[in-house]
């Protein structure tokens, strides 16, 4: 089936970056991420030294485990918040503007509209996570840094990032109003984040599948440099349901 999302996928880069919420995103997660990387230096600093004044404690210390894991785990909650406001005007404002009419007169697909908004949010996310990447680099020299573990790290926040942009797109065309959309977005990110949390207080089958469901228990693996075949289809899976449902809720709305 022939596409033509470059046409989209521009149109939707140059309206991102023309918005200042696009450059406030940005600079808010780049902060967050530079006071969550101080935090964990601090804290395996200080632990080291405790660690170094135990006789034969010292070499136990994994750099990985102590630093690198938990910075991608609070970037990962980090997305939580951050991107319900990148994908909130996929569709809402397109709606509030009454563009959404004129978009669908073009000759582009329901799959070309969809994928060049998304694939263009995506364009973002690759910024958000390639701005991250320079703070380990500063104690590159200083400590042994796995670069394939951490590297699969990366790609599984950027699997993540990119269930969660899926996820938004989905919601923006319930409503047109981008506030909503975001909220909605991140009570429904809120809900397949703490399902995890959920399965451990409890027991049994139904405990198995809220496990299966969440996205903290599918992105754990990727910090400490386990690749798994489950995890990573889970969120190829979600993403294809996520846009998937897009083009029906569109193409319902389109002929209602």
């Amino acid at each position: 089936m022939k596409t033509n999302i470059a046409p989209i996928y521009f149109r939707e880069l140059k309206a991102l970056f023309y918005s200042p919420i696009a450059y406030l995103v940005l600079v808010m997660f780049w902060l967050i991420s530079g006071y969550f990387w101080g935090s964990v230096v601090m804290a395996y600093s200080n632990y080291s030294m405790e660690m170094m004044s135990r006789q034969g404690m010292a070499g136990q210390l994994k750099i990985m485990d102590y630093m690198i894991s938990p910075f991608l785990g609070n970037m990962m909650v980090t997305f939580l918040f951050v991107l319900p406001l990148v994908s909130m005007r996929a569709f809402s404002e397109e709606k509030k503007s009454g563009t959404i009419e004129l978009l669908f007169t073009y000759p582009f697909s329901d799959l070309d509209i969809v994928l060049g908004k998304y694939f263009a949010s995506l364009t973002f996310l690759a910024l958000l996570v390639a701005g991250t990447l320079i703070y380990p680099l500063t104690v590159a020299g200083l400590a042994h840094l796995q670069w394939p573990v951490m590297l699969l790290g990366f790609a599984g926040l950027t699997l993540v990032g990119a269930a969660f942009l899926a996820l938004g797109t989905l919601t923006s065309t319930f409503t047109e109003n981008q506030v909503v959309a975001a909220a909605l977005g991140f009570g429904a990110l809120l809900l397949l984040f703490v399902l995890g949390w959920v399965s451990q207080s409890g027991g049994g089958s139904f405990a198995g599948i809220l496990s299966q469901l969440s996205v903290m228990n599918h992105f754990q693996n990727f910090p400490k440099g386990l690749l798994d075949l489950k995890d990573v289809t889970y969120f190829l899976f979600f993403i294809g349901f996520c846009l998937f449902a897009t083009l029906r809720v569109l193409e319902s709305k389109k002929w209602r």
